[in-house]
C-alpha cells in the first residue's frame, strides 16, 4: 500500500532473461477463450450475432458459428493468460488486495509490469476491475505485448478505461504477436491508450 497515492500498487516483473518457461510463454502466440468467474457480457453478443445470422441467411449454423467464434468472441494469448489465470499469482493477488482493502478501506488499484508482466497487469487489472468495479482500477504497463483479439481490446477499454501502455519507439516487443491488417479481427490488437515518452538524447 503507497500511502502518498492512497492506493494498493499491484506490480508483476517482466520475462526473466534465464526461465526457460517465461521464454516458452512469450512464444505461444495461440489465442484461447477469455473465461474469469463473474465475467459479464463476454459471449453475448457473439451468440446474439450468431443467432441472427442463421436466422436470416441460408448458410450452414456450423459456418457461421466458426466464423462468429474467431470474429467476434474474447481471444487472448494462451502463454500470457495462463501465466496470470492458471498459476498461484491470481489468487496471491486477489486476496492480497481484498486484505488491503479491508485494512485501508475502498482504496484505488494500481496494477503495473513490464514486457511479459504488463501482459499479465492487464490481465490482473481487468480481473480486479470486474470484482471490485472500473472506477477502483488503474492500469499503467511499459513495453508491453499485445494479447488478445479487436474483440478483446474493445472489452478491455470498456472495464479498464484508466489504462496507459507506454511504449519505446525502438521497442519490438510492443510489436508482438504481430498485427496483420488483412485479418483485422482474426489477429491481436492493442487496447487504448498508448504513450511514447519524449527522451532529449543530448540530455543522457
Amino acid at each position: 500500500v503507497d500511502h502518498n497515492l492512497n492506493a494498493v500498487i499491484v506490480a508483476i516483473r517482466g520475462t526473466q532473461e534465464n526461465s526457460v518457461q517465461n521464454w516458452i510463454k512469450d512464444l505461444v502466440w495461440k489465442q484461447v477463450d477469455l473465461n474469469y468467474p463473474n465475467m459479464p457480457d463476454a459471449k453475448v453478443f457473439g451468440m446474439n450475432l450468431i443467432y441472427v445470422l442463421c436466422f436470416f441467411t441460408r448458410v450452414g449454423c456450423s459456418f457461421i458459428y466458426f466464423l462468429m467464434r474467431f470474429m467476434f468472441w474474447l481471444k487472448v494469448h494462451t502463454g500470457f493468460y495462463s501465466a496470470y489465470n492458471n498459476t498461484l499469482l491470481r489468487p496471491a493477488i486477489t486476496n492480497a488486495v481484498r486484505k488491503a482493502r479491508r485494512l485501508y478501506g475502498d482504496i484505488s488499484v494500481i496494477v503495473t509490469g513490464h514486457s511479459m508482466g504488463g501482459a499479465m497487469a492487464s490481465f490482473c487489472a481487468l480481473d480486479l476491475a470486474i470484482s471490485l468495479g472500473s472506477d477502483s482500477v488503474h492500469l499503467m504497463t511499459f513495453g508491453q505485448p499485445r494479447i488478445g483479439n479487436a474483440a478483446f481490446a474493445s472489452y478491455f477499454e470498456q472495464y479498464v478505461p484508466s489504462a496507459i501502455r507506454v511504449t519505446h519507439e525502438h521497442d519490438i516487443v510492443p510489436h508482438l504477436p504481430p498485427y496483420f491488417f488483412f485479418l483485422p479481427h482474426l489477429t491481436y490488437h492493442h487496447f487504448p491508450r498508448e504513450v511514447f515518452p519524449c527522451i532529449n538524447l543530448e540530455s543522457v
